[in-house]
């Protein structure tokens, strides 16, 4: 069987889902709450936001500055294990900003602005093709 990568767009699993944070749910409705206490809520709602720990550090997380906004990110799908020594081969090539390795068969990339995607996941494909055939 011949190694080889496939490749698919990542999508953000939360971003067409995405709603600004309420809390807490429902509140008028369950808590009964005074005219007082509602005032407050909606001030602590206005700043309440989500975020998340990325390389590039804490990014919010919103409609614009998603993850899939800020990286171009990209998942290779392979028939061959991703062991330590193919995983440096794709962390040194051109253009990979990040390496997430999920499964064995399976790891993200995000491809820098100023890099072709397809050059680079090609440039990917050709360096572990090389070490595999080794």
């Amino acid at each position: 069987m011949k190694n080889k990568i496939i490749w698919e767009k990542w999508t953000d699993p939360y971003l067409p889902n995405y709603e600004e944070p309420v809390w807490p749910e429902n509140a008028n409705e369950e808590n009964h709450l005074d005219e007082d206490e509602e005032s407050q809520d909606a001030e602590v709602q206005k700043h309440l936001m989500y975020a998340i720990s990325s390389p590039m550090g804490i990014i919010p997380y919103n409609e614009y500055s998603a993850p899939s906004k800020v990286f171009n990110f990209w998942v290779g799908h392979t028939n061959f294990n991703i062991t330590n020594q193919v995983s440096n081969i794709i962390e040194q090539t051109d253009g990979i900003e990040i390496l997430d390795i999920f499964t064995r068969y399976r790891f993200r990339i995000a491809i820098g602005k100023n890099f072709v995607d397809r050059n680079v996941m090609n440039t990917v494909n050709k360096l572990v093709g090389i070490y595999l055939h080794e």
